[in-house]
């Protein structure tokens, strides 16, 4: 598979899937995650956002999918090991430097990495289990 054969419907199942992971990620966290936000009361549900969430998702799952099509051999194992790869050596690194560099809580540091690692998991499984 390579970026012209990226499977979409994977592409979808797997942004449905993350997006309800991360949903249920930030509730099981809420109030750690809202005070070391420093959020003081709770925060409106707003649905823009929601849709820009999923919006990324879906470009986060399609490119994942591309990039372990691109460099070969689709199957699940591959795209564990490069998702995760991609998580630690892009995702995990930015939320570390942008949390450093703006006095960010550890705390908030680690819910946000847990959340993006789950995320990137649960893409690569499904497009793995897919390929």
């Amino acid at each position: 598979m390579g970026f012209a054969a990226i499977d979409s419907l994977a592409t979808v199942i797997a942004a449905i899937l993350a997006f309800a992971f991360g949903f249920a990620w930030h509730r099981m966290f809420e109030k750690s995650w809202m005070t070391a936000e420093g959020y003081r009361g709770k925060p409106a549900l707003k649905v823009a956002p929601l849709v820009v969430v999923f919006i990324a998702y879906l470009v986060i799952a399609g490119m994942l999918a591309g990039i372990v099509g691109h460099i070969g051999g689709v199957t699940l194992w591959n795209t564990l090991v490069s998702g995760i790869m991609i998580w630690a050596g892009f995702v995990l690194a930015t939320i570390v430097v942008d949390h450093s560099f703006e006095a960010r809580p550890r705390k908030l540091t680690l819910i946000n990495a847990g959340h993006w690692l789950g995320v990137f998991v649960i893409m690569s499984l499904v497009i793995g289990i897919m390929a």
